[in-house]
């Protein structure tokens, strides 16, 4: 018989309520071994001195899994996640570096299945990865175009295929792997011949009109623009397109990708210009290598987050050298530096690392392991608490999960039968989890080890956990602070016993009470408890939750009100600071400081030009703060607005806008992690990835502000109370 879960609502006042908010959960603890995702697969964690967190996918030679690269269309970013799910990957990283904030393409070349996709008549360094007879081999070599266009008689040389940016009196050649990406991005003026059957169908200039799926798009820019003006329609067009590819071998049915930074060859480090900001600082990075057994590695270095700084290409290089390369490079990093991966009874991959601009950015494309099909049989059966550590707490309950998989590790068809195998626990079905996956929830009876048992015919699973000591603090897993009226805030509940040993609590276990006009709960079927805000103005409340005998009150909040941290008046307060720009910084009426940017001052040179106000003295952020934000008055000039914040100590990037493309006051706003002990703000800054879009501009900025919710204040005790009837 399924039981009912009851929660009381009922209004609730500060008064003689007030007890400290309960510490976020500590994280657990990282598995000394290597997990498993998939046959040939394994998932292996580390921290070092730093701290410096990494996750280092290995693929075995031999195995049945292979390395893919995932990509939609080149011009249409996707999470890893997205990617990796979708092609049913178990394990899959960030590739290539990326023009992020226009086209969003690959920056080198992308070859795949021997077929070259995209590709420049300037030289390119590429690293192909391919199946040999002795496992998995990366190679780095050029990528290089040999092609031509013959329009209505008249032949041009091919400067591209696929490009960001068409370079200056040349063609370049889309193909329908191109996308929906708006080509006049990738040129200023310029205009563009579509070709069907071998005609010309249309003369326009450059947009987002997409590439004929039986045809090809020319693009052309300065002189060849003006000498293509005036093609009729009909006209004849033959193309003659070659690449010249050393990053894999003739017949290959590998893939390359772009390869910026060779870590290692032969063995040994590579050099490294570590005078170059984007090699010498701490970051999250992602590298791809080799090893002389022939197994292939997958390296993300987690950074700019409060448990890892982060790494240098240099330290980069010989953590992936100590991981037994042979041969590495690097792939991008920073934000787009992310390690998905897919935990056995899992349907879809998670997050291994935290990324540094704290959520899932999309990319390009990712290097994928993607394991081969197996026989739908289930072989095992995985049994996993469904949230937090495998421990519960006498006379409460936390849910497990059993999942039966295939040999690949994927789920298979069929419902396990879960029972005690050991130690004094109780188990009581709770239906199938939104996967249709068995779920159980285990009650602790008496302290002390005990075990589970999954069985589905010959497939079986087990599972130890640990009945903790009577539970001792209670409260959820992060601040409850609501934007806005209509907004839901999901939470663990988390207890604790007086060793401080933690597990999560079934919300089907707790008694909530709110005040009705702020907040009302629902406990979830996955444990969880479900806040959802009803209040329309900024206000305070409390939340009393009761379970095991103890009764707590948690301080929760709905909207913000903005808190001054600096009027952005003073320019004194501020140095400025450029990377392959010019910038100066004064004080304007408002008041607001005036960013006055030159872009153009190294027209030629490949990277991100940005232009910073660097604090002298970081600005302290009201703790708990959910948001910074910032008024600008843009120039049109359609910059990206960024940000570094120090969070616990670590620095990581935060985006306002990924455009300022009007010529008003605006305000912008960040997300902040509301469980940060200490925010700092370390700069502003505003950065340009295209080469064709540098100009002059400036953008005045004022205000800049915390949204602050407007928690309760104030301490205190609950006196124990019996534990609500049923």
């Amino acid at each position: 018989m399924r039981r009912r879960t009851v929660l009381s609502i009922a209004t609730l006042s500060a008064s003689g309520l007030l007890v400290p908010a309960p510490t976020p959960a500590r994280a657990l603890a990282v598995p000394d071994g290597p997990e498993t995702l998939a046959p040939g697969v394994t998932l292996e964690r580390s921290t070092s001195p730093g701290p410096v967190r990494q996750v280092l996918v290995r693929l075995a030679a031999g195995s049945s899994t292979r390395p893919v690269l995932l990509q939609r269309t080149l011009s249409s970013p996707r999470t890893p996640a997205e990617l990796a799910t979708a092609a049913g990957a178990v394990a899959a990283v960030n590739g290539d570096f990326f023009d992020i904030d226009r086209t969003g393409t690959p920056d080198g070349p992308v070859v795949l299945d021997g077929r070259a996709l995209k590709a420049s008549a300037e030289p390119q360094w590429a690293v192909g990865l391919d199946a040999g007879p002795d496992g998995w081999r990366g190679r780095v070599g050029r990528v290089v175009l040999q092609g031509s266009a013959t329009v209505a008689g008249r032949p041009f040389p091919l400067a591209a295929l696929c490009t960001r940016t068409v370079p200056p009196d040349a063609l370049v050649l889309f193909g329908p792997e191109w996308g929906a990406g708006d080509r006049s991005l990738t040129t200023a003026g310029g205009l563009e011949l579509e070709v069907r059957g071998g005609t010309v169908t249309a003369v326009r200039p450059p947009g987002p009109d997409p590439v004929p799926g039986d045809g090809v798009v020319l693009v052309a820019s300065g002189t060849l623009a003006a000498a293509l003006a005036g093609t009729p329609l009909g006209s004849a067009v033959t193309t003659d397109v070659r690449v010249l590819d050393d990053a894999l071998p003739p017949g290959s049915t590998g893939f390359a990708v772009g390869a910026r930074l060779e870590l290692v060859r032969d063995g040994a480090l590579t050099p490294v210009d570590e005078a170059d900001p984007t090699w010498a600082a701490l970051r999250a990075r992602t590298a791809v290598g080799w090893t002389a057994a022939g197994d292939l590695l997958l390296l993300t270095v987690e950074g700019g987050t409060s448990r890892s700084r982060g790494a240098t290409a240099v330290q980069t290089a010989r953590r992936v050298l100590d991981a037994g390369a042979v041969g590495a490079v690097m792939l991008d990093g920073g934000g787009s530096a992310q390690l998905v991966a897919r935990t056995p009874g899992d349907a879809t991959v998670s997050e291994a690392v935290v990324p540094s601009d704290g959520g899932a950015r999309p990319v390009a494309h990712v290097l994928a392991l993607v394991p081969a099909p197996a026989g739908p049989q289930a072989r095992t059966v995985a049994l996993r608490p469904v949230r937090g550590a495998a421990a519960v707490f006498p006379g409460l309950s936390t849910l497990v999960r059993a999942v039966p998989l295939t040999a690949s590790g994927a789920p298979a068809a069929g419902t396990p039968l879960v029972g005690v195998a050991a130690g004094a626990v109780a188990v009581e079905d709770r239906g199938p989890d939104e996967a249709g996956h068995p779920r159980v929830a285990v009650r602790g009876l008496t302290p002390g080890p005990a075990s589970l048992r999954a069985t589905l015919g010959t497939a079986t699973g087990v599972l130890a956990l640990r009945v903790l000591d009577p539970v001792t603090g209670l409260g959820p897993d992060r601040p409850l602070t609501l934007p806005a009226a209509g907004a839901t805030l999901d939470v663990v509940v988390t207890g604790r016993d007086a060793a401080g040993r933690e597990a999560a609590v079934d919300a089907g276990d707790v008694h909530v009470r709110t005040d009705p006009d702020v907040l009302t709960a629902q406990a979830l079927p996955d444990g969880r408890l479900r806040l959802t805000a009803v209040a329309a103005t900024p206000v305070s409340t409390w939340v009393r939750m009761s379970a095991g005998g103890l009764d707590r009150a948690v301080p929760a909040a709905v909207g913000t009100r903005p808190v001054p941290v600096d009027p952005l008046s003073d320019p004194g307060a501020w140095a400025v600071a450029t990377v392959r720009a010019a910038a100066t910084v004064t004080a304007v009426e408002g008041p607001a400081l005036r960013l006055a940017f030159d872009f153009t001052v190294r027209p030629a040179e490949p990277g991100t030009t940005t232009a910073a106000l660097v604090a002298r003295v970081p600005l302290a952020v009201p703790r708990g703060a959910t948001g910074l934000a910032v008024s600008v008055r843009g120039d049109g000039a359609g910059g990206w607005l960024r940000g570094v914040v120090r969070v616990d100590g670590a620095s990581r990037p935060v985006t306002f806008a990924p455009r300022v493309g009007v010529t008003g006051w605006q305000r912008f706003v960040t997300e902040l992690p509301a469980t940060a002990r200490e925010v700092l703000v370390e700069r502003l800054y505003l950065a340009q990835t295209s080469t064709a879009a540098r100009g002059r501009g400036a953008l005045d900025l004022a205000r800049l502000e915390a949204d602050l919710p407007p928690l309760p204040a104030g301490t205190g005790t609950v006196p124990r109370r019996p534990r609500p009837r049923r």
